[in-house]
């Protein structure tokens, strides 16, 4: 396994997955020169990239993308020790915490449900039961009583003796993330951090439903917020881009979580930044200049399950500065406007329109 050599660009780039995230990263590296392909690990072999890069959504262990990388003297990116490091959410959350002097929410790692309810009775109702690997919201419970914890524990271990991590619920202004890309600064020829406008985010059982950008934190928030993404980032020492998650209550600011890729949380970059989180990913991998530009507010809106009909898409499209994307597990609503709360307003107009039609 090789790193990469911004002084010769890799030719081949090998996308893990098939996903949305895949397909737009494919893009973005076709557009820098790249002969691109989706796919497993496995297909190395034949397509012999010069990069091989991960999107978190692929089923191909870290383990086996290393050996593949090593057989044909590809680079991955982000980096396999980033890789490594950022997929257990207890030993992110520990590094931050106890390495880093990072503040988070308190949390216990539990590997049987007598030691969840065991931390649960330290830590206090309401809290959160998760997943103690970053999956995208799956196996994420709020937990209100005792009546919560089997379902929590199920919905969190999913069958897989994985066990589950018990954190401490704050009411919390809201989420926020910090999308920080890494790459060579071609003004000092050193590694450099560009923050991008913070994403206020919303969930609903884990799962992202509403981000818009910019999110107006308070000015000690959000210098808070950009001290936490560039330590954690700092630390994981590869170039690409970051998407921090954090909790924001008045100037205070606590860190949840790192991915060091493109997230859902970032998709809203498609509408309201010069350049977005996919192509970013593939300048900053390639140790190319950055630009964080944020060119216009917006928002977006994810419909899980919901494709419209083209009656549904026609009502949609009807709401200026707004696009509609299918995903393949539903469907992404993209709207502009002069603040970041008219585009939200928007795109809730487009995601109300296609449920009026459609439940007609």
């Amino acid at each position: 396994m090789t790193d990469a050599n911004p002084a010769e660009s890799p030719s081949r780039a090998l996308i893990l997955g098939t996903s949305p995230i895949a397909f737009e990263l494919e893009q973005a590296y076709r557009r820098l020169g790249f002969v691109t392909r989706t796919g497993a690990a496995s297909d190395a072999d034949e397509f012999r990239p010069d990069i091989i890069v991960t999107t978190g959504e692929a089923s191909d262990a870290i383990g086996d993308v290393e050996a593949a990388a090593e057989r044909v003297g590809a680079s991955v990116a982000p980096s396999v020790d980033a890789c490594r490091r950022t997929a257990d959410r207890m030993a992110v959350r520990t590094h931050a915490n106890e390495e880093l002097g990072l503040p988070t929410l308190d949390d216990e790692f539990a590997s049987t449900p007598q030691e969840m309810q065991d931390a649960v009775e330290r830590i206090g109702y309401p809290c959160v039961v998760k997943s103690p690997t970053f999956n995208d919201g799956e196996g994420f419970s709020l937990v209100r009583s005792d009546a919560d914890l089997a379902d929590a524990w199920r919905a969190a271990d999913r069958g897989e003796s994985q066990g589950a991590v018990v954190e401490r619920y704050i009411d919390f202004d809201f989420e926020v993330t910090i999308l920080a890309a890494r790459s060579i600064d071609p003004q000092t020829g050193q590694l450099a951090t560009w923050f991008c406008e913070p994403i206020g985010t919303r969930h609903r059982d884990g799962k992202l439903v509403e981000a818009w950008q910019p999110a107006p934190l308070p000015e000690g928030a959000m210098d808070n917020a950009r001290s936490i993404a560039a330590r954690i980032t700092g630390a994981l020492a590869c170039c690409g881009i970051f998407s921090v998650e954090m909790f924001v209550s008045g100037d205070d600011v606590y860190f949840s979580q790192v991915t060091p890729r493109p997230s859902r949380d970032g998709l809203v970059t498609l509408a309201t930044q010069r350049i977005n989180q996919f192509d970013l990913q593939a300048r900053a991998t390639q140790q190319l200049p950055i630009d964080s530009t944020l060119v216009s507010p917006g928002a977006a809106r994810l419909l899980a399950g919901r494709w419209p009909s083209q009656r549904a898409l026609a009502a949609a499209l009807a709401v200026e500065e707004t696009t509609v994307r299918m995903l393949g597990d539903g469907t992404l609503v993209l709207a502009t406007a002069d603040s970041a709360d008219e585009a939200r307003q928007r795109a809730d107009e487009v995601a109300q329109a296609i449920t009026r039609v459609d439940e007609k």
